[in-house]
């Protein structure tokens, strides 16, 4: 069932858990990401990020994510993840998803805040929802976000959100969701995450009633410090890089037992599809933060 992602967001505030946001750039990773959720009966929200045109163009999978969300036995709001540019924004609105994040966090604050602004006053109207992000997301894995190397990671407080800002900003712009920054980042982890739960319980008690809260770089975090979050507010939380890393090894053995005789792609897409949806499955159990 295809639904905005606000509709379900009030369900995750209703009953405290956080909804998985995965990006779905093939086939496989949209079949597995659809069949976990279905199997444990939660909504979910498949994501396509500008960045990764280069992997499948939006005009492609954009048909697939809308059909298999419209033909999904849970609700599915089907979201641009990352949206940078005005133009692309629109085109995934004439598309059909029924959610987009603009990024403009690498503006000043009051740029941010104008061009979220008018980007919720134009498709607000239409029934899509909006995710803005305020503070920065550090990144992990070059070539990630915005086509950057890695980020400096030896202080993370450099790109914590700011609580008044947080508040501010929500009520100017009236987004649905925002991404906020406590310690997470974009990609693999070094080390143990040290996440600033107090920060997130801050923000929840200043943004309005109708603002949820938003954490990025869900893989690597861990039972504990997710389910924390989620407890002190996090309502959506975004997941990609253990998914998308975790049939390598399945396949690479699959190649190697092969000996150097033919392997058939098809059975490989199928494994790492497999392998995905136990991902994905998993991630989502603790995301129900029970």
């Amino acid at each position: 069932m295809l639904v905005s992602l606000k509709e379900i967001l009030k369900d995750c505030e209703l009953h405290r858990y956080a909804v998985g946001s995965f990006n779905t750039p093939t086939l496989e990773t949209l079949r597995a990401v659809i069949h976990a959720a279905e199997g444990l009966g939660v909504p979910v929200v498949l994501n396509h990020a500008e960045n990764e045109e280069e992997v499948i163009p939006i005009e492609v999978i954009a048909p697939l994510m809308v059909e298999y969300a419209k033909n999904a036995r849970i609700p599915v709001a089907v979201h641009i993840d990352h949206g940078e540019t005005f133009p692309y924004l629109m085109k995934a609105v004439q598309l059909g998803f029924t959610s987009i994040m603009y990024d403009c966090s690498d503006l000043s604050y009051e740029q941010n805040a104008e061009r979220v602004k008018q980007f919720v006053e134009l498709v607000h109207p239409l029934g899509i929802s909006v995710e803005a992000e305020l503070g920065a997301m550090p990144n992990n894995m070059a070539c990630c976000i915005k086509g950057q190397g890695k980020s400096r990671l030896s202080d993370m407080q450099q790109y914590y959100t700011k609580p008044e800002q947080a508040a501010a900003f929500a009520e100017e712009t009236g987004v649905d969701a925002l991404a906020i920054s406590f310690g997470t980042v974009h990609g693999r982890y070094e080390g143990e995450p040290k996440l600033d739960l107090e920060r997130v319980k801050r923000i929840k008690s200043l943004v309005p009633e109708g603002t949820s809260l938003v954490m990025h770089g869900g893989s690597g975090t861990g039972r504990d410090q997710t389910q924390a979050a989620i407890s002190a507010g996090i309502r959506k939380i975004n997941y990609f890089t253990a998914m998308d890393t975790a049939p390598a090894p399945y396949l690479a053995e699959v190649i190697k037992k092969a000996g150097g005789e033919p392997v058939h792609y098809g059975r490989l897409a199928k494994l790492a599809m497999e392998v995905m949806e136990e991902t994905v499955r998993e991630a989502m159990k603790v995301f129900l933060n029970q």
